[in-house]
Order: structure tokens, then sequence, then C-alpha cells
């Protein structure tokens, strides 16, 4: 039998060093999954604690208190209770904020009363500092009965002893620390029974059974039966016991702080961190300057990548011209050039793009403006039914709608969640970059408007429309489900804090990588099938094409080139993929699209990136002139009649249809999973592309 890794488990407050800490410890040994059965993140590491031990660290979901509330907060429930989990913990370190130290002692206590190792990692010290708190820290230690250990992970500090004490838990079996409060005098000696049938490590383990019996999935059906009767014949009142609960524990936390902790000046000393939310929170000034740093982020996305994309675009285009002069010209020649190498051409070209969007986000929540971004627009969301925690998943939807909808759970009002969840796709993420990025350089000239450069105005423009979109759809959706339920939205505020460096280049080179091998291996995928599609088609066809151009050659050999061009374009028209786009084009012309862009439409809802590698393979299967770079095929491309395709009203429309459309696969089975219904991605499929189809056709109309 194999020996079960020492697996360390961090908990805490939200913003109070948690997610800091797992990074010191386990640097890039880490990974993000799922825990089993349920969509909330697990973040999972490992961690040289000393040269005997290696230990699995698991950074669990932060929260406030021990009782659930949230999707998040029942993870960490099922994995301190329940012994049979595969996630359950050898040793608990309980992150606290030294500066907010009575709140984040009473979930200490509670986690302390589950009989599991505990080690206090105290953070923020500077900030306690700041606000002339001091903490004996010998003495909390004392009067706690577990190891407390000092810390600033952002600068390694302390983290060394850190490991130190866990290398001593692990070496000697830790003796069991006393019960912060009695949990039997508090309850009666009935709560023994629920331990046994539960078989709890603790009578406060079992405490909390009693509390959630019936929504914790790893108990039997006879447990339930069992704990539900006796709780019934003790006349057991969950919120009473809860209240007497915290009372007993401020109760002696109000002691410990009396003798461990010294407030030098009784009025909470004003830090820099005050003084810069006076501006950045105040009811004008901070929705202009939030406003200005959006506008910043999207003149960056252009201005910074230009000449990055520009090298990638050339470096492709010379791979492409030295393979075409040292190959044959055969069916590998074909395939490499015009299906591999474009397809990689398509993805590579906007990695300097994706890098630079998550490295200002990471900024931005490094920095702790991101959670300000949630406080100053909660007004604006209640105003259309949501609160200021729906603000999050809408600003991570700019990243990745995937994580961006599983962290609605967090939303505890059932409505307000389901209506975070319908509107967030709306939100432009970072797969509709590329599309924006190419039909933005083919319609909107180049041109600066004072110092404001008019591609990046128009890109910061859809962005904001999207967002307006669904503030437009959650004000709608408020109006047609009615429900009673009321939510306050309450949030910590984190300290200002000089973003790490280190971490915003880390993130920025992983979200490239996951670019490329998870977007990347759709398109490079699609771009195979489509230059098949687009180079074969039915053999009648083809050889009619075929006959057609070798009695034109003798008939007028001096124009083999064009000729040449001529049936490379005939026969991508008479192609698998052509007579797919000619059935698709009297739907799509209305909007001003020829029958290639309905092919990319279609390929698009594996993913949305995918047009671009789809447009690269199209047009270099058809090739039909000199032009080199993707965005130059496109803007010579004309139809039958000889009118350009992509001219301002119809590249603006695709642009409409793109922020609007819901054209992600992986979207829709997560919105599936979380909402544990198909009816909700359907309303959401169909009210998405009615509403992209309408305002591409009202967009083309106006400007044609």
């Amino acid at each position: 039998m194999t020996k079960r890794p020492y697996t360390i488990a961090l908990v805490g407050n939200p913003n109070s060093g948690k997610s800091s800490l797992f990074n010191s410890l386990t640097g890039l040994n880490q990974k993000v999954g799922n825990f089993p059965g349920v969509t909330v993140d697990k973040k999972t590491g490992v961690a040289k604690i000393s040269d005997q031990l290696t230990a699995n660290v698991i950074d669990l979901p932060g929260t406030y208190s021990i009782y659930p509330k949230s999707a998040d907060e029942y993870v960490t429930y099922e994995v301190l209770l329940n012994n049979n989990n595969e996630n359950k913990p050898d040793l608990l370190i309980v992150i606290a904020d030294a500066s907010n130290l009575k709140r984040n002692l009473l979930f200490c206590s509670q986690i302390m009363d589950l009989k599991i190792p505990v080690i206090i990692a105290l953070s923020m010290m500077d900030i306690a500092r700041k606000h002339s708190i001091s903490i004996d820290v010998d003495g909390l230690q004392r009067m706690m009965g577990v190891p407390v250990v000092p810390i600033n992970p952002r600068k390694d500090k302390g983290i060394t002893q850190l490991k130190k004490v866990i290398a001593g838990i692990h070496e000697v079996k830790p003796t069991v620390h006393a019960d912060f409060i009695d949990t039997e005098a508090l309850t009666g000696d009935w709560i023994k029974e629920i331990k046994e049938i539960c078989q709890s490590e603790s009578n406060y383990a079992a405490l909390q059974v009693a509390c959630n019996h019936k929504e914790l999935p790893y108990l039997h059906a006879s447990q339930r039966i069992r704990i539900a009767a006796l709780l019934g014949e003790v006349k057991f009142h969950k919120a009473a016991v809860q209240a007497a609960e915290i009372m007993q524990r401020y109760k002696r936390i109000d002691t410990i702080m009396q003798q461990c902790v010294v407030t030098e000046n009784p009025l909470k000393k004003m830090i820099v961190s005050d003084r810069i939310d006076k501006v950045l929170l105040h009811p004008l000034w901070g929705n202009v300057i939030l406003l200005c740093v959006l506008f910043l982020l999207f003149q960056s996305i252009f201005w910074l990548a230009a000449y990055p994309m520009d090298w990638v675009e050339q470096g492709f285009a010379i791979a492409g011209d030295w393979l075409g002069s040292v190959m044959p010209d055969n069916f590998i020649k074909d395939l490499l050039v015009n299906g591999i190498l474009a397809g990689l051409g398509g993805i590579a070209i906007f990695i300097p793009q994706i890098m630079i969007l998550f490295g200002f986000i990471t900024i931005l929540e490094d920095s702790g403006y991101m959670a300000r971004i949630s406080f100053l627009t909660d007004r604006l969301m209640r105003s259309v039914g949501l609160n200021g925690r729906s603000v999050m998943p809408l600003i991570s939807g700019m990243a990745c709608a995937v994580p961006a909808i599983m962290s609605a759970r967090t939303i505890q009002n059932r409505k307000e969640r389901y209506i975070t969840i319908m509107v967030t796709p709306l939100m432009s993420c970072s797969a509709r970059l590329p599309v924006y990025t190419i039909l933005i350089g083919l319609v909107i000239p180049n041109n600066s408007v004072g110092i404001f450069n008019m591609q990046g105005l128009v890109l910061m423009g859809l962005y904001l429309l999207g967002f307006f979109m669904a503030l437009v759809v959650a004000k709608v959706l408020d109006w047609l489900v009615k429900a009673t339920e009321r939510t306050y939205f309450l949030m910590e505020l984190p300290v200002y804090r000089a973003p790490r460096w280190k971490n915003v280049g880390i993130t920025m080179i992983e979200k490239a990588k996951v670019f490329v091998t998870d977007a990347g291996k759709v398109i490079m995928v699609i771009s195979i099938i489509l230059w098949a599609a687009a180079t074969f088609g039915p053999p009648a066809r083809m050889e009619a094409v075929e006959t057609k151009y070798a009695a034109l050659r003798a008939q007028y050999p001096t124009q083999t080139d064009s000729l040449n061009n001529l049936e490379s374009t005939d026969k991508l028209s008479n192609s698998f993929a052509g007579i797919l786009g000619h059935a698709i084009e009297p739907a799509i012309r209305p909007l001003g699209y020829d029958w290639k862009i309905g092919i990319a439409l279609i390929t698009s809802f594996a993913a949305r990136e995918v047009f671009v590698g789809t447009m690269a393979t199209l047009y270099s299967v058809g090739d039909s002139g000199d032009e080199v770079y993707i965005r130059d095929k496109m803007r010579v491309a004309k139809f039958e009649d000889g009118r350009p395709v992509y001219t301002l009203a119809s590249g603006l429309s695709l642009m409409i249809f793109y922020v609007f459309a819901m054209q992600c696969m992986s979207t829709l089975a997560i919105v599936k999973r979380e909402t544990n219904s198909w009816k909700v991605p359907i309303i959401q499929f169909l009210y998405m592309g009615a509403l992209a189809y309408l305002g591409a056709w009202v967009v083309f109309q106006i400007f044609k």
C-alpha cells in the first residue's frame, strides 16, 4: 500500500495573505484542478519543508467563519470534517491578519477545536505596526496553546521559521491542545453520541455535523436519520447554540487581546491605504480614475504589443516563404504551409496581447485595486438587480468566462447568482481579443485623436459595450425573475501593496502557455480539418474545375499565372468548405458577410479565437495574390461582383456579432454544470445569438 503523503492545508479569511503563503511555499510546483464532485477550484502544490520532508499543500477557499454559506465554504467545511476525504490534512496552517486579530482569532479558535494540529501564521504584521498595534507573539502562543509564527510571504520573511515548526510537528507527534471552549457544557452530553455516530475527532466537530448534517454529502442515510432523531429528542436549536458559542469564544478572545495586544493610539491611525482610498473610492473621482485605468489598459494592448506582433507575423511569413522555396510542390508542402503553419501563425501572433492583458489584470489584483472596483460599482450593480459581489465574475470574464462563471458560486442569493451567470459571457474575454484586433486593424485607421490611438479607443468601446449590454440584460432578467430574498454586500478591502513583479511575470508566462496549449490545440486541429475541407471536394466538381482551367491554359498559354490563381479560388469555392459556406451565405449576407466569414462563424463555436486561424487557413488555401500577411489577404478580399468584403460597415458588424454571440462550447458546458440544468445554457445561447444577429444587422445597415 502506498504511503499517503504528508498534507498541509492553508485556511484563513479572504485577503489575509493565504495565497501569498501558498505561492511562497510551493513556487512553481503548483496546479489548479477541481475538488471531487464540485466545480470549486482546488489549488495544490508541493513544498520542500526540510531535507527529510516534502509535503503536499492545499490552499482551501477563504472563509470568515467555519459556518458555511457558499459552495466555496462548504468545500473547506467538508475537507476539515470528513475523515475519509482524500484531502484530509495532517496539519492546518491558519493565516491570521495581525491588523484584524480579534476577528481572525474567532476563526482560529474554531479550527483549533476540530483537534487537527494547528499552526497560526501571523501575517500583516507591518500593517499592524502602521496602525500602532504591537503584539506579544510569545504571549499569544502561550495563551492560544498552539505555535504562532509571524510571516511576510511577499518578502519571504518568517518562511524558514515556519518550515522548522512544520518539520518539528511532523517529527514529534503533537500533543492535542486543550479545547478553546467546552463544547459539551454548551450542548449537553448528547454531543458524545453524535461524535460516535459520525466518528468525529472532537466534540466541536460533532457539533458542526449536528448543525449541517442535511448538507454534508459524506454522511450515510442511516447516520442522518439517527442524528436527526437525536436532535429532535434534545430539542436542538441551531441558532441559539451558535450564538452562545460565538459569545463564549469572544469572551476568551477579549482576555487574550487585553494581555497580548497593545494599541498605542486608541484612535485608529490613518495609514497610506486610507489616504489613497479617500481619492480612489470618491463617488466622482473614483469612477473617473477607474475609466482612466481601463483606458490605459486597452491603449496598452495595442501600443505595447505592436512591435512583438509585427515580429511574430514577419517570422511566420519568412518561415512560409522558406518552406515554399525549399520543398517541392506536393501534398505535404500544402499541408505544412497552408494548414499547419497558417494555423500556428493564427495562434502565435496574439500571444503578446494575451500576456499584456493578463499582466495588467494581475497588477490590479496584486495591488489591491481590483477589490476597490467591486466597491465602486456596487451601487451600479444594485440598480440592475445585482450587488458588488457580481463585479468580480464580470471583471474575471475579461480574461475567461469559464472561471468567471465558476466564481459566481460565492454569491449567496440564488437569483443574483443566476443572473450573473447569464450575463457574464457578454463580457469580452481574451478569446475575443484576436478577433477584435484583426478586424480593427482592417477597418479602423491607425490614426491618433490627440494623444489617443483610434484603434485603442475602438477596442475599449467594444469592451464597454459588452459591459453595458450585460447591465441591460441583467435589468431585464431582474424584472422577469421575481424573488424576495435580500442580500448585503460586505467586503474587507485589502491594503494597497506594490505588485510582485515576479508573480506578474509568472502569470503572464503561464497564461500564454494556457493559450498556446489549450486554445492552440483546438485551433490547430480545426486548421488541419479546415485545410482538408478547403483542399478537397466532391470529385466531379473538382475534376470539372481542373478540366475547365486546363482548356483555358491551352487557349491562353501566356496567362498561366493568373489562370492558376483563378483555379485555386475556384477549387476553394467548390471544396467541401466552400459548399458549406455558400449554403449558409444567404443567412449572413444581410450582415455584410461572405461565405468565408460564414465558415469562420461556424468553426469559432469551438472557441472564439478560432476565427483568426480559420481566416488564415482559408485565405492561404485560396491564395490568389502576392500578399504575405493574413491581414493583407483579408484587406484585398472581394465578393464575386468586385466589392470589397471588409469595409467599415462589415467590419463593425462582425465586431458587434462577436461582442454579443455565445461562441464558446466550454462556457455552455460550465453553465450547465454550475446550474445543473440545460435550460439556462440553452436560453443563454438563444438570447445571445439573437442579440448578436440583430445588433450586427443594425450596425451594417447604419454604416453601409
